[in-house]
């Protein structure tokens, strides 16, 4: 499985995936959702919405929370058997998506290692990642 991290603008100008693909789209609060092209092999999209933050945080804040977590395990591995790539990405493309991306390549086996470098991974977020993710994936 390939994972691919990308900012907003990329997204929105479209990814080159040369296989089937799915999209974890994060924005931030008060945010319109990215416009995501959809290209032939795109299978499905997952919106999701939080700040890039970690606690503690001031109530204005939006956690990423467990619930969010569960629904990106889900998301992938409902559409595992029939992609080559998950597409992550946030407004930046620096902290929130190489967290999923690297809490997602671990559980799936991989070596996340490459999101740790030239990233600026949001710890809470690949924490509660990886543990939604822990047993989910073969």
């Amino acid at each position: 499985m390939d994972f691919i991290v990308t900012d907003r603008q990329g997204i929105e100008s479209g990814v080159l995936v040369r296989s089937a693909y799915v999209v974890i789209s994060i924005s931030d609060p008060g945010s319109r959702r990215a416009k995501v092209k959809k290209q032939s092999g795109l299978r499905g999209v997952l919106y999701l919405t939080f700040n890039d933050a970690e606690p503690p945080t001031t109530s204005s804040m939006v956690l990423f929370s467990p619930q969010q977590a569960r629904q990106i395990v889900e998301f992938v591995a409902s559409h595992q058997t029939g992609i080559g790539a998950v597409v992550v990405h946030c407004h930046q493309g620096m902290s929130r998506s190489p967290a999923v991306a690297a809490a997602l390549c671990k559980a799936m086996g991989g070596d996340g290692g490459q999101f740790w470098q030239g990233y600026c991974p949001n710890a809470h977020v690949y924490k509660l990642v990886c543990g939604a993710a822990k047993g989910q994936f073969k």
